[in-house]
Protein backbone atom coordinates (compact mmCIF):
# COMPACT_ATOMS: atom_id res chain seq x y z
CA UNK A 1 0.00 0.00 0.00
CA UNK A 2 1.20 3.61 -0.91
CA UNK A 3 -0.20 6.43 1.09
CA UNK A 4 0.18 9.77 0.92
CA UNK A 5 4.11 10.73 1.43
CA UNK A 6 7.63 12.73 0.75
CA UNK A 7 7.57 10.77 -2.90
CA UNK A 8 3.99 11.54 -3.85
CA UNK A 9 4.83 15.52 -2.67
CA UNK A 10 7.76 15.59 -4.69
CA UNK A 11 5.74 13.91 -7.97
CA UNK A 12 3.40 16.60 -6.77
CA UNK A 13 6.04 19.16 -7.55
CA UNK A 14 7.27 17.69 -10.62
CA UNK A 15 3.90 17.68 -12.08
CA UNK A 16 3.79 21.37 -11.17
CA UNK A 17 6.78 22.39 -12.56
CA UNK A 18 5.97 20.63 -15.96
CA UNK A 19 2.34 22.49 -15.71
CA UNK A 20 4.47 25.65 -15.37
CA UNK A 21 6.69 24.96 -18.33
CA UNK A 22 3.86 24.01 -20.29
CA UNK A 23 2.48 27.40 -20.11
CA UNK A 24 6.00 28.87 -20.65
CA UNK A 25 6.03 27.11 -23.90
CA UNK A 26 2.57 27.60 -24.68
CA UNK A 27 3.71 31.40 -24.60
CA UNK A 28 6.62 30.73 -26.52
CA UNK A 29 7.08 30.44 -30.02
CA UNK A 30 5.76 26.67 -30.32
CA UNK A 31 7.98 24.14 -32.55
CA UNK A 32 7.56 20.39 -33.50
CA UNK A 33 10.05 19.20 -31.49
CA UNK A 34 9.71 21.00 -28.06
CA UNK A 35 5.27 20.62 -27.81
CA UNK A 36 5.89 16.58 -27.85
CA UNK A 37 8.77 16.80 -25.62
CA UNK A 38 6.66 18.60 -22.81
CA UNK A 39 3.53 16.38 -23.38
CA UNK A 40 5.15 12.97 -23.04
CA UNK A 41 6.70 14.93 -19.46
CA UNK A 42 3.00 15.71 -18.61
CA UNK A 43 1.40 12.33 -19.01
CA UNK A 44 4.49 10.63 -17.22
CA UNK A 45 4.38 12.80 -13.93
CA UNK A 46 0.54 12.84 -14.18
CA UNK A 47 1.21 9.06 -13.90
CA UNK A 48 3.44 9.37 -11.06
CA UNK A 49 0.76 11.53 -9.11
CA UNK A 50 -1.97 9.03 -9.76
CA UNK A 51 0.27 6.21 -8.69
CA UNK A 52 1.39 8.18 -5.66
CA UNK A 53 -1.86 8.91 -4.52
CA UNK A 54 -4.12 5.87 -5.49
CA UNK A 55 -2.69 3.81 -2.56
CA UNK A 56 -6.42 3.69 -0.79
CA UNK A 57 -6.87 1.85 3.11
CA UNK A 58 -4.16 -0.66 4.28
CA UNK A 59 -5.64 -4.06 5.41
CA UNK A 60 -6.93 -4.20 9.31
CA UNK A 61 -4.88 -7.29 9.89
CA UNK A 62 -3.94 -6.22 13.81
CA UNK A 63 -7.57 -5.30 14.35
CA UNK A 64 -8.51 -8.16 13.09
CA UNK A 65 -6.24 -10.43 15.26
CA UNK A 66 -7.25 -8.02 18.20
CA UNK A 67 -11.11 -9.03 17.72
CA UNK A 68 -9.99 -12.77 17.18
CA UNK A 69 -8.33 -12.59 21.10
CA UNK A 70 -10.67 -10.67 22.19
CA UNK A 71 -13.59 -13.20 21.62
CA UNK A 72 -10.84 -16.23 22.25
CA UNK A 73 -10.87 -14.35 25.93
CA UNK A 74 -14.41 -13.81 25.78
CA UNK A 75 -14.97 -18.11 25.31
CA UNK A 76 -12.36 -18.74 27.80
CA UNK A 77 -14.20 -16.91 30.79
CA UNK A 78 -17.08 -18.44 29.77
CA UNK A 79 -18.86 -15.91 28.35
CA UNK A 80 -21.24 -18.37 26.25
CA UNK A 81 -23.02 -19.46 29.07
CA UNK A 82 -24.60 -16.29 30.66
CA UNK A 83 -27.76 -15.12 28.99
CA UNK A 84 -26.09 -11.71 28.67
CA UNK A 85 -22.44 -12.60 27.74
CA UNK A 86 -23.74 -15.39 25.54
CA UNK A 87 -25.54 -12.25 23.29
CA UNK A 88 -22.59 -9.70 23.12
CA UNK A 89 -20.50 -12.49 22.18
CA UNK A 90 -22.37 -14.01 19.56
CA UNK A 91 -22.94 -10.56 18.27
CA UNK A 92 -18.87 -10.14 18.06
CA UNK A 93 -18.43 -13.41 16.56
CA UNK A 94 -20.89 -11.95 13.63
CA UNK A 95 -18.94 -8.63 13.21
CA UNK A 96 -15.63 -10.77 12.82
CA UNK A 97 -17.36 -12.55 10.15
CA UNK A 98 -18.61 -9.52 8.69
CA UNK A 99 -15.15 -8.07 8.74
CA UNK A 100 -12.90 -11.27 7.07
CA UNK A 101 -15.99 -10.71 4.05
CA UNK A 102 -15.25 -6.50 3.97
CA UNK A 103 -11.65 -7.44 3.91
CA UNK A 104 -11.69 -9.86 1.15
CA UNK A 105 -13.96 -7.49 -0.74
CA UNK A 106 -11.22 -4.86 -0.36
CA UNK A 107 -13.37 -2.53 1.93
CA UNK A 108 -10.87 -2.28 4.26
CA UNK A 109 -11.57 0.87 6.06
CA UNK A 110 -15.48 -0.29 6.35
CA UNK A 111 -13.65 -4.03 7.98
CA UNK A 112 -11.73 -2.11 10.30
CA UNK A 113 -14.64 0.22 11.96
CA UNK A 114 -16.43 -3.63 11.67
CA UNK A 115 -13.85 -5.42 13.67
CA UNK A 116 -13.32 -2.27 15.94
CA UNK A 117 -17.06 -2.69 16.93
CA UNK A 118 -16.55 -6.60 17.14
CA UNK A 119 -13.35 -6.18 19.60
CA UNK A 120 -15.56 -3.95 22.00
CA UNK A 121 -18.41 -6.68 21.94
CA UNK A 122 -16.07 -9.20 22.91
CA UNK A 123 -15.04 -7.08 25.59
CA UNK A 124 -18.13 -6.67 27.01
CA UNK A 125 -18.95 -10.00 26.86
CA UNK A 126 -15.36 -10.88 28.70
CA UNK A 127 -16.76 -8.39 31.37
CA UNK A 128 -20.44 -9.34 32.11
CA UNK A 129 -19.74 -12.83 31.81
CA UNK A 130 -16.45 -12.08 34.82
CA UNK A 131 -19.25 -9.83 36.41
CA UNK A 132 -21.74 -12.81 36.37
CA UNK A 133 -19.18 -15.23 38.12
CA UNK A 134 -18.29 -12.52 40.68
CA UNK A 135 -21.92 -12.75 41.72
CA UNK A 136 -22.02 -16.15 41.96
CA UNK A 137 -19.00 -16.32 44.04
CA UNK A 138 -20.31 -13.63 46.29
CA UNK A 139 -23.44 -15.70 46.73
CA UNK A 140 -22.21 -18.33 47.66
CA UNK A 141 -19.85 -16.49 50.08
CA UNK A 142 -23.37 -14.76 51.23
CA UNK A 143 -24.93 -18.31 51.52
CA UNK A 144 -21.93 -20.25 53.26
CA UNK A 145 -21.22 -16.89 56.03
CA UNK A 146 -25.53 -17.30 56.73
CA UNK A 147 -25.22 -21.04 57.88
CA UNK A 148 -21.67 -20.07 60.18
CA UNK A 149 -24.04 -17.27 61.78
CA UNK A 150 -26.56 -19.49 62.31
CA UNK A 151 -24.14 -22.15 63.71
CA UNK A 152 -22.33 -19.92 66.15
CA UNK A 153 -25.97 -18.87 67.56
CA UNK A 154 -26.91 -22.12 68.32
CA UNK A 155 -24.20 -22.97 69.75
CA UNK A 156 -22.33 -24.93 67.26
CA UNK A 157 -19.18 -24.24 66.66
CA UNK A 158 -17.62 -24.78 62.95
CA UNK A 159 -14.96 -27.69 62.39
Amino acid sequence: MIRWSALSASVVAKFRAVVVQAAVVRSAVFTATVFPAALVTAVLCLGWAIAGCGGGYPEPRNQLIASEAAVRAAEVAGAQEGPQSALHLKRAREQVETGKSLIQEGENERAEWVLRRAQSDADLALAVATEEARRKQAGAARTELEQLRDNVRQGNTPQ
